[in-house]
């Protein structure tokens, strides 16, 4: 960090000493009058390079062994205790001058174990070679490891001039990274969590952050009480638990008798609702099979017969997998096909259908847009609503900076370029008479709380929500199983049932409970080429949208992140270079003064990098979008003015520490981002990349195209426009 520098006199810089060599004797525990809150051999070996790597390690391990498909949640409660015995000393001091190293090792290494799935990906879909797609791993893990990277840095430099306890301390901050920083594959601590019932009904008020609190408060409590006992003589260790960690205690039995509480209003609502029996079709077709001729037919009649046999069973409503229907459909969807039509849908039987299929809208220039959409038929066949997916999988569905940089595109050939939908929207049910929503979900957006609070804004909030996904991407791995375990908080958070119809991967029934009870099994087509269909039919609840997540949003974690924020700005003080939040202020409307110039000068590297950061396929923009940006360019132009002219001459930004440098960078970026949660937010500073690409290649072919690729080359465009009615 740099020093604070007032006018000649320069400031003591608030980082200590430099890390000593491994082999240096500065390296071993430091010397202290009091008795080792660990034992000695301990002391010696988080004294050591070596030793501060193996618990790091050791801390990623445990975490991913408590996710989904491992299962060994406990694991989550005690996981992180190793991480913070390699950050901090008995005296609650740093050990090491290099946390922001350690946390990235332990969060590169839990990453790792989660998200192994990613090469395989790379290498079945993206036709990429081990030694190409290893790197993306690494650098995606990476990326997602700075979660850890930052909360071991905060943690640090929050002890180093506060007394406050590890217990309270580490959840804080925790939670605070896990709101402000964006993974490409969104996960939360409390994925640990999501077969424990009781641990998890407080995400209605929270949502998963504040199961991710209470793991780490846990694991808090843990540090400060073995370090308390280290020390205590042996009639006083009793005194040990009192005070943070007995708080701390007393904090996750509530959560856990408030669980218990709810999970029984949950059953006794359950009771008295209406009930809809749903049938689930999951044939576990392979991800090419379904859109190649003379198979698809198979796979479409496959669908039929098991639809008319879940329909005779007294099915309700039927639901077909993300794009199971193997015919595109021309935008807008009429309805069902005549009964000579091979491609009807409702064959056999009349039960309404709500099924995943590519949606074609041509464009001016003869060109197609295609959209991956569900849609549901009534019992007559006609379409009572269809919804496109919002969120489409980076390096599945769409490839980042396509458009402009060519090269990336050739390099990767087979990744689709589906075009984006822009809306969300509830499908109208009627069920004996009384009318109810729908909800739909296409793949990951279930594991979206932004989207699902989203979709509960709706003036028709669902009644049930249905989730179709293809999980035949990532074969018999753990994303499956990761995949179901971030679904069921959204149950939870709304207090509505959850239906998953899956094409491979795990298809399910959800209670507002977060409970599973009733799934199909994960597989692979590949490998298991006889793999039988599996079909779920039971009843779900149509309930009333509750709890109060849907109206505090993320409320718990901007209160925790608050009080970060705070405790930076009095450690700041203590440490004699108190916060100035004038630069950060003028830092801030520097960097939206040069967002508005490269927004004025390169506005289609502006709405590129608006979609890329926020996770949507840079296409298709719409219009409304494009508004937001301009509207708030125009903004920052004069928050800029408005800072330029009080803070100019005063301050200077060349020797500004580092936390204000960070702070401006989060305010014009992060921040936004992360308070309005869509395409809104100002992502100011991240533009002006989106400019340098843009500038770099301006006549890129690709950008001129926005459309090239079809699902992952199964069928070409002109087999697209041969297949349309």
């Amino acid at each position: 960090m740099l020093p604070r520098m007032s006018g000649s006199r320069p400031v003591a810089s608030e980082n200590p000493p430099a890390e000593p060599s491994p082999k240096s004797s500065a390296d071993a525990p430091q010397a202290s009058s009091r008795r080792s809150s660990l034992p000695a051999w301990l002391d010696r070996v988080l004294g050591t390079t070596w030793g501060r790597l193996l618990f790091s390690i050791l801390s990623g391990t445990l975490l991913f062994l408590a996710c989904a498909d491992f299962d060994i949640w406990p694991l989550a409660w005690i996981g992180m205790v190793p991480l913070l015995w390699v950050l901090l000393d008995g005296d609650g001091q740093p050990r090491t001058q290099q946390p922001f190293f350690y946390g990235m090792v332990a969060g590169m290494f839990a990453n790792g174990g989660g998200f192994y799935w990613i090469v395989g990906l790379l290498q079945r879909f993206g036709h990429l070679p081990w030694i190409a797609a290893a790197p993306l791993f690494l650098l995606l893990i990476a990326y997602q490891a700075l979660t850890f990277g930052l909360f071991a840095v905060i943690v640090c430099r929050l002890r180093m001039h506060l007394g406050v306890k590890v217990t309270w301390l580490a959840p804080l901050v925790w939670v605070a990274c896990e709101l402000c920083v964006p993974y490409v594959f969104p996960w939360y601590l409390s994925i640990t969590q999501a077969w424990v019932p009781t641990v998890i009904q407080i995400a209605d008020i929270t949502g998963p952050l504040g199961v991710s609190f209470l793991l780490v408060l846990s694991n808090g409590a843990l540090f400060d009480v073995l370090h308390a006992l280290g020390r205590a003589k042996p009639g006083r260790r009793l005194r040990a638990f009192l005070g943070a960690p007995l708080l701390a205690v007393a904090t996750i039995v509530l959560c856990l008798l408030y669980g218990t509480v709810r999970i029984r209003q949950v059953d006794a609502q359950r009771a008295s609702a209406e009930k809809v029996r749903v049938g689930v079709v999951q044939a576990n077709v392979g991800i090419h099979e379904k859109f190649v001729p003379g198979l698809r037919e198979q796979q479409h009649n496959l669908h039929l017969s098991l639809s008319k046999e879940l329909s005779d069973k007294g099915a309700d409503l039927l639901v077909w997998p993300e794009s199971s229907y193997p015919y595109p459909l021309l935008r807008p969807v009429p309805g069902d096909f005549s009964d000579r039509d091979a491609r009807k849908v409702q064959r056999g039987y009349s039960t309404p259908i709500f099924f995943g299929a590519l949606t074609v809208g041509r464009t001016p220039d003869g060109d197609m847009d295609i959209y991956n959409t569900a849609v549901l038929f009534d019992k007559q066949g006609k379409t009572v609503g269809t919804f496109d997916k919002n969120f489409l999988l980076i390096f599945g569905e769409y490839l980042p900076f396509a458009h402009e940089l060519a090269w990336l595109r050739e390099l990767i050939p087979a990744i689709s370029n589906f075009s984006r939908g822009t809306e969300t929207t509830t499908f109208p049910f009627e069920l004996r008479g009384k009318r109810y929503s729908l909800g739909p979900m296409i793949c990951y957006e279930d594991i979206i709380p932004a989207f699902g609070r989203r979709l509960f804004s709706d003036k028709n909030p669902p009644n049930l929500m249905v989730n179709i996904t293809n999980d035949a991407w990532f074969g018999a791995t753990s994303e499956p199983y990761e995949h179901l375990a971030l679904a069921v908080y959204r149950a939870v958070e709304h207090r509505v049932e959850l239906v998953r119809a899956v094409n491979t991967g795990v298809s399910a029934f959800i209670d507002a409970a977060g409970r599973v009870y009733q799934k199909g099994p994960s597989v692979d087509p590949q490998l298991q080429p006889d793999a039988k269909p599996v079909t779920l039919l039971g009843d779900m609840a149509l309930l009333p949208p509750g709890g109060l997540y849907q109206r505090l949003g993320e409320a718990f974690g901007f209160g925790c992140l608050t009080i970060v924020m705070l405790l930076g700005a009095l450690s700041r003080q203590r440490a004699g270079s108190p916060l100035r939040l004038g630069l950060i202020v003028f830092g801030s409307a520097t960097l939206h003064l040069a967002a508005v110039g490269a927004g004025l000068l390169l506005p289609a590297g502006t709405s590129a990098l608006y979609a890329v950061l926020l996770h949507r396929g840079e296409n298709a923009l719409p219009e409304s979008v494009a508004f937001a940006a301009n509207w708030q360019l125009l903004l920052a132009l004069a928050l800029a003015s408005a800072g330029l002219g009080g803070y100019a001459g005063r301050q200077r930004m060349a020797r500004a520490p580092q936390l204000e440098l960070i702070g401006a960078i989060c305010a014009t970026t992060v921040l936004p981002v992360t308070l309005f949660g869509r395409m809104e937010g100002n992502t100011g500073a991240v533009v002006i990349v989106s400019g340098l690409y843009r500038l770099s290649n301006p006549q890129s072919p690709g950008f001129q195209t926005l459309f090239s690729l079809s699902s992952a080359k199964a069928f070409s465009d002109n087999s697209l426009k041969s297949d349309l009615p």
